[in-house]
């Protein structure tokens, strides 16, 4: 499986811009990272019953949510601190 492209909603662009200018460049960086390999699903958790997305990626305490669309690539849908982020 191989996602070499991801995407981000209306919501995963208005919470990531909320976040703090250097954390938004380091979850920039570890998508690119992560998206990189041939499978980053391995980088990623497979959530339950979660109204925002199927899989999550942790970066430091931050987390990103996102859904595998068609298996062409990874649609984001939400950006947060792990302290708000499951509620």
């Amino acid at each position: 499986m191989l996602f070499m492209e991801y995407r981000f909603t209306e919501e995963a662009i208005k919470t990531l811009s909320l976040l703090p200018k250097e954390v938004q460049r380091r979850i920039l960086d570890k998508l690119d990272f992560v998206f990189n390999f041939e499978n980053p699903l391995k980088f990623s958790k497979k959530l339950n019953n979660f109204a925002y997305g199927d899989y999550r990626i942790r970066i430091g305490d931050y987390r990103a949510s996102f859904d595998i669309i068609k298996s062409n690539y990874a649609l984001f849908l939400r950006f947060g601190h792990r302290k708000n982020f499951y509620k």
